[in-house]
């Protein structure tokens, strides 16, 4: 069946029968994300390793989010062809490899290299995941089943903020990596253990032909550009400072890698209270004032994080709140995206996951500009101010399927 449009949606099953399928997705997205920020503590230690300036080794975010982003509109086509749950298991095979490959880097070039293609294998887990719930899970609950999803994905997102500059400290970086690839391994024994493909899917085969058709059939859907657009703005905003934030509390206070990481994941933490609290948030605020609320706390946040003078231990706390603030907003994008194409979800899905990404890759780049011209507390209030914004504009501009305002 080549047209996107004409695939039924699946048949919700029962929460309960979801809860294997979201405790193993989200081991899934724990080693992704695992794998994703263990690179932002070990900035200043990279970048005396190889000789490199802190911006280089900064840019090195670029190429895994870019390489994130140009795999997406392969690797939808493939989910819905193939099956999701074939996909992320074979994703989580490659990057246990490229993981351990990574630690046997020869130089700069190599381990970029092997980052940009980590970052093109990282892209056929989450995503795929995300589109694997909402085949399964009725809109009226996905929000609430994604959260809790996100909740265990954003735990690996601490634990690879926080412990690979504690890993990097008493081991060495190269161990980051080996530890990062027996993570995705475990993980796909997981998910061949414990999850079976759909049966009774309904899968076009994979042509480039029924590829085009499902992205014809995604932008059909009016609410598809502004969602993407919106998107990729959130990404560079949110995804721009990470790469920067050890640098910063290093020259701030002398903080050193594992400290650093500490004060990242804290925005994962801001991410698991927003999961346990998610339906809650999506019963009494709604999807609306949700999106607002997000991005007014992430202009807090940020604009906090600009002054100097603040102990550095207190940008945890900060970034917590900027971690809730960005699941706030984050968490309504995703399952907006998840009903723009039923009959396409996993595509659908994946150029939002492009768009997120292309985001990732550009924010880096813009805040090193920022930096470069108004400084370090004037690149940070800028972006704060863009943030809130984007947070206040978007109920405004895009109208939320299960809003309750």
């Amino acid at each position: 069946m080549s047209d996107a449009t004409a695939a039924p949606p699946a048949t919700p099953q029962p929460q309960k029968s979801l809860r294997p399928l979201i405790l193993v997705l989200g081991a899934c997205g724990f080693a992704s994300t695992f794998t994703m920020r263990l690179v932002d503590p070990l900035v200043p230690t990279l970048a005396v390793e190889f000789g490199r300036s802190i911006a280089q080794v900064a840019a090195m975010a670029t190429a895994f989010s870019f390489a994130y982003a140009i795999g997406q509109p392969f690797l939808g086509p493939v989910a819905d062809s193939v099956g999701k749950i074939r996909t992320i298991a074979a994703s989580l095979i490659l990057l246990a490899l490229l993981s351990v490959a990574a630690a046997f880097s020869a130089g700069f070039d190599m381990l970029t290299a092997i980052r940009a293609a980590t970052g093109i294998v990282a892209g056929g887990i989450i995503p795929v995941a995300m589109a694997a719930i909402g085949d399964r899970a009725p809109m009226a609950e996905r929000q609430v089943l994604l959260g809790r999803f996100l909740v265990i994905m954003i735990v690996g997102q601490m634990a690879g903020a926080a412990c690979s500059g504690l890993i990097a400290e008493h081991f060495g970086w190269r161990s980051v990596f080996v530890v990062a690839g027996a993570i995705s391994a475990v993980a796909a024994v997981l998910v061949l253990a414990v999850l079976k493909p759909r049966a009774n899917a309904d899968r076009a085969p994979l042509s480039f032909r029924g590829a085009l058709a499902r992205y014809a059939a995604i932008f059909a859907n009016p609410r598809s550009k502004l969602l993407y657009t919106l998107v990729i703005i959130e990404g560079s905003l949110i995804f721009g400072m990470p790469p920067y934030v050890a640098a910063i509390l290093q020259e701030r206070a002398g903080v050193g890698p594992s400290l650093a990481g500490l004060v990242i994941a804290g925005t994962g933490l801001g991410g698991i209270v927003y999961g346990v609290l998610t339906r809650i948030l999506v019963e009494r605020i709604g999807p609306s004032r949700m999106t607002v609320g997000g991005g007014l706390l992430m202009a807090a946040g940020y604009g906090l994080f600009a002054l100097p003078f603040l102990p550095w231990w207190s940008a945890i706390g900060l970034f917590t709140l900027n971690g809730f603030g960005f699941f706030l907003m984050h968490g309504t994008f995703q399952a907006q995206a998840t009903e723009l194409a039923p009959g396409a979800r996993g595509s659908a899905v994946a150029l939002f996951a492009c768009c997120l990404f292309c985001g990732h890759a550009i924010g880096p780049v813009i805040m090193g500009l920022a930096l470069h011209v108004l400084g370090t507390t004037g690149a940070i209030l800028l972006f704060a101010l863009a943030i809130g914004l984007l947070g206040v504009v978007t109920p405004r501009i895009l109208p939320l399927t299960g809003s309750r305002t």
